[in-house]
């Protein structure tokens, strides 16, 4: 079918056209299998339905069960792990109640944090999956017996915090990727809360809701598939503390 695009975009509209047909077919196809299922429940009897009900229940206990074990590890909260004395301890404590977590390194003399501080007190109660936290490395440099410094030295340095401020994203006990500053988000500090999800489930630091699935303006290419700029296993002992300092990260092989 000529589309009027004259033999050298002949091929391109035919592209579109297979697209648009193959798009239009499978959404056909999925109306198809809602209104199955819909049928195949008109056709059962008490007892299938009653299996069916035993089944959504028993999904929504789990569900409930699982939220409340999150809340209780922390999760629901954008929390400050910077309070206690040891922050390294205190983050390690925190990674290994937590599968996912969104690490915020920040200065209270820098600005630009104040927009990540704003976007992640709403994604933590939206994501109770993921936990978020941040730690203030405002002291870093005071490392003396019960200095604002202790722990944080140690995390800045063997995590390679060089950006303020930064997103640690940490995925089973593991330094998974860091967002730096906002060049992840278009480079300007007026992303949504959306966005900011986006891009954080794109490092699947959390579950996009479908309000996050939207693809931002400034991500070309599609979905950035990036390997953790530090992809570091975190080791740690029983007590999470030994002689000399903090379980040590070993590099991922």
């Amino acid at each position: 079918m000529d589309l009027g695009f004259g033999n050298t975009n002949q091929s391109v509209g035919s592209a579109a056209a297979n697209t648009l047909l193959r798009a239009t077919q499978a959404q056909e196809a999925a109306i198809a299998s809602e209104i199955s299922k819909y049928d195949a429940l008109l056709e059962s009897n008490d007892s299938e339905l009653e299996k069916l009900r035993e089944r959504r229940l028993a999904k929504m206990k789990a569900a409930q069960s699982q939220k409340a074990k999150w809340l209780e590890a922390g999760h629901g909260v954008y929390s400050d792990l910077s309070s206690g004395h040891d922050i390294a301890k205190a983050f390690f404590e925190a990674a290994k109640k937590s599968n996912r977590m969104v690490v915020h390194f920040h200065r209270p003399t820098t600005r630009q944090c104040d927009v990540f501080h704003a976007a992640l007190e709403q994604l933590a109660p939206r994501h109770p999956e993921t936990r978020f936290v941040k730690i203030n490395v405002e002291g870093c440099d005071d490392v003396r017996e019960g200095g604002s410094g202790v722990g944080a030295k140690y995390l800045v340095e063997k995590l390679g915090i060089v950006v303020m401020p930064t997103l640690l994203i940490v995925k089973d006990r593991k330094a998974h990727h860091q967002v730096r500053g906002f060049d992840e988000l278009g480079g300007k500090d007026d992303f949504t809360v959306n966005e900011l999800a986006y891009v954080l489930g794109g490092h699947e630091a959390l579950t996009r809701k479908d309000e996050e699935e939207v693809e931002p303006a400034f991500v070309t290419g599609g979905e950035r598939g990036i390997e953790g700029v530090n992809s570091l296993r975190m080791m740690f002992g029983g007590s999470g503390v030994r002689r000399g300092g903090y379980d040590d990260f070993d590099d991922d092989e």
